[in-house]
């Protein structure tokens, strides 16, 4: 069954999933036979597919003619490629407009929603909030049980948004549930909205110090080495974490509180041997010596 380009936001897991259609269909079509087409290096197309690679001027239209068959296929996949390596916000916000302006794209709630959705960090505990809290409009009270505490206008517009954004709606009772389980940026599709997103959170984790004793709190951190291959290792191991978290909150028979999981991994030296940069003037040990002419 051919895929649609237009269920997709992210240009790799399209060429992931074109790619594998077409070698099912015919054997012939390699990694190897797709470089022969583009004239390029075999190894690029797999460097691509795992993000080690952008695509750039010729390479863009070489695989939206390998790829696409259609023009406005062609012309969706150049602005999936333009939105996914957007370098700000705005950028995003332009390629993003331009898909969805897309007839055949049944994406677009999802889409437009991450964006508003990880406007403010509290949107995503009030949602969560909700399910075990009885709210019948007291915006006050509810907003006091958020830590930091919220405004009551605050918890009124995050509610009005999840309401329409259809991530929340009134039971029977009048009481609200979720629309869906936990909620996922996806991928690094939404990286300037997420990364602001991250950041709130960040702020918020950094004064939990102060605002819970440590029997309430768990705050940790890790200094280490390692090579390139072992930490993405242990990235992998990060994530199926979450993924054990997740089904273990999934698991909880009476949740009466709001909790939130945080890690970061992230480099804090250069690789040994260092990279030769310019103007590095003092030479490190085992790094080659360069001739400045």
């Amino acid at each position: 069954m051919p895929i649609n380009i237009f269920e997709y936001l992210n240009f790799r897991e399209f060429l992931k999933d074109a790619y594998k259609t077409e070698h099912a269909n015919n054997w012939r079509f390699s990694h190897r036979y797709i470089a022969e087409i583009g004239r390029f290096d075999a190894t690029l197309f797999n460097k691509i597919l795992q993000g080690k690679r952008n695509l750039t001027g010729r390479f863009v239209s070489v695989f939206a003619d390998i790829f696409c068959k259609e023009p406005k296929e062609k012309s969706y996949f150049m602005d999936m490629v333009a939105f996914n390596q957007a370098k700000n916000y705005t950028e995003q916000r332009k390629f993003l407009e331009r898909l969805m302006a897309a007839k055949e794209c049944r994406v677009e709630p999802l889409a437009k929603d991450q964006f508003e959705y990880f406007d403010e960090w509290y949107h995503s505990v009030i949602r969560e909030l909700l399910t075990i809290y009885p709210y019948v409009g007291d915006d006050y009270e509810l907003g006091l049980m958020v830590r930091p505490p919220i405004s009551a206008s605050q918890v009124k517009a995050s509610i009005a948004l999840l309401e329409r954004l259809e991530m929340i709606r009134k039971k029977e009772h009048g009481y609200y549930e979720q629309t869906c389980g936990f909620v996922t940026s996806g991928s690094e599709s939404y990286n300037t909205a997420v990364n602001a997103y991250v950041q709130q959170n960040l702020k918020v984790a950094l004064s939990a110090m102060d605002r819970f004793p440590n029997t309430e709190r768990n705050l940790s951190t890790l200094v280490f080495s390692c090579d390139e291959g072992c930490y993405e290792e242990m990235v992998e191991m990060v994530r199926r974490f979450r993924r054990e978290l997740l089904t273990k909150a999934g698991e909880c028979k009476n949740p009466n509180r709001v909790f939130q999981f945080g890690a970061q991994l992230f480099p804090l030296s250069d690789p040994y041997p260092p990279p030769i940069r310019r103007g590095r003037k003092r030479r490190i040990r085992g790094s080659k010596k360069v001739d400045n002419k």
